[in-house]
């Protein structure tokens, strides 16, 4: 389905907005209903960035803070750290620029514990991304360490400069056995004219 998708998206270059929200959407449940959660998150995360870059133009498009932390959740809740943070830093823009309200107003106290919140999530994705490529690294150096010492031994006789010595050791072989046999014709045809 993943391959469909794409040629979809490949096909709706031209179309407006609207359309290419509604087949992200429409992708985005029809990979939550196979369970497909990376696939979801990746069309919701395509949606949504869509949506903020057109947004400039129109207005109605635009990502509210709340939207980017619900996504960031979802991505922590399913295990991928590193969308998590990505949403979390545009959450953080997005009240960034919500953030115009009078600084001695109750929504701004909100919007001060909300990206609070959303920094320490964007922390914690940040933790986990970099505990994640850490342990994997390890895990490759650990394979790699492995793969050297059950390596099975070469047969030497396999090696390419082994079958090359081989092969000119034939050649030669045959060369000599052809001079041989023209050497023999050659010493043979006096005794055939003189007979």
């Amino acid at each position: 389905m993943r391959s469909e998708s794409s040629v979809i998206f490949s096909e709706l270059a031209g179309e407006s907005v609207v359309a290419k929200l509604s087949v992200l959407e429409f992708f985005a449940r029809a990979f939550a209903l196979v369970g497909d959660t990376e696939s979801c998150l990746a069309m919701k995360y395509e949606a949504l960035t869509l949506r903020e870059i057109k947004s400039p133009s129109c207005l109605w498009l635009r990502v509210s803070h709340s939207e980017w932390i619900n996504f960031a959740v979802q991505s922590m809740e399913h295990g991928f750290p590193c969308i998590a943070r990505k949403a979390s830093e545009n959450a953080l823009l997005g009240l960034k620029r919500d953030s115009i309200i009078e600084p001695t107003s109750e929504e701004y106290s909100e919007t001060l514990d909300a990206a609070e919140n959303v920094r320490r999530l964007r922390d914690s994705a940040a933790s986990l991304t970099s505990s994640h490529s850490g342990a994997e690294y390890l895990r490759s150096k650990e394979l790699k360490i492995l793969s050297r010492q059950t390596r099975p031994i070469k047969n030497l006789d396999s090696t390419g400069s082994n079958l090359f010595r081989e092969g000119i050791s034939k050649r030669n072989k045959r060369m000599l056995q052809h001079l041989r046999s023209t050497q023999m014709v050659r010493d043979m045809e006096p005794f055939s004219r003189s007979g």
